[in-house]
């Protein structure tokens, strides 16, 4: 893992090798998620699930960094983890091409859970999931030219439920911006990995609101 020389002046070794034993599960592998692969595979995640059931469709590849134009009709999962193995950095990948349910079951040795979804229709069940197997589940959502993020830990925090309330089901298309996507979903990692190395400034109990737009960020805390 010599490539990691330079993010090794930031982390103490144990530290780093928190970072090195992580393995984590990316729900959704569309723009948030294709964007937190990226980032975790290349701060030297030992582990990448990818769970997505949706194939690849034209109107994806604004903000899908992982496909082209040849990948459409393919599964995501299985794309994202040709090209993320491809590059061969030590990183393992597991591609599930299944529909996140309150009933999927999550492999054992997942540390950490990132939402990667574009709907709270899907980011309640994988809240259920998470609470049940008692992860961290990173939250991240993005329309337009702003984000949100917040990390929910079983029996620590609000349910996100709670905090988002609840929602009329989804219709219509989301506007989406890929640079505004790459940037929450890097605050979306960058959160993941200091909350496992526990970390005292995190967004527990915190809503982080991003505005690409006129570049402000607030903190909203919601105990």
């Amino acid at each position: 893992m010599e490539f990691l020389q330079r993010q090794k002046l930031m982390f103490s070794q144990e530290e780093s090798k928190l970072i090195s034993n992580l393995t984590v599960l990316v729900a959704g592998v569309g723009g948030l998620g294709t964007h937190q692969a990226i980032e975790l595979q290349r701060v030297g995640v030992k582990k990448i699930y990818l769970i997505d059931s949706d194939r690849i469709e034209v109107s994806n590849l604004n903000r899908q960094v992982l496909y082209g134009k040849d990948d459409i009709g393919k599964f995501k999962a299985v794309k994202a983890k040709e090209i993320l193995a491809d590059f061969k950095l030590g990183t393992e990948i597991v591609a599930v091409t299944e529909r996140v349910t309150k009933d999927t079951e999550i492999p054992e040795d997942v540390d950490l859970i990132f939402d990667a979804f574009d709907n709270f229709e899907s980011r309640y069940e994988l809240e259920e999931l998470a609470n049940k197997y008692k992860l961290p589940l990173i939250h991240g959502g993005v329309s337009s030219w702003y984000g949100q993020i917040t990390s929910i830990i079983p029996g620590e925090t609000l349910r996100l439920k709670e905090i988002i309330g609840e929602v009329k089901a989804t219709t219509g298309e989301i506007p989406a911006f890929s640079p505004v996507v790459s940037v929450i979903a890097s605050l979306q990692v960058m959160e993941g990995i200091k909350v496992i190395l526990d970390r005292d400034n995190v967004l527990i109990n915190k809503l982080l609101l991003v505005d690409l737009n006129d570049y402000s960020m607030d903190i909203i805390e919601v105990k």
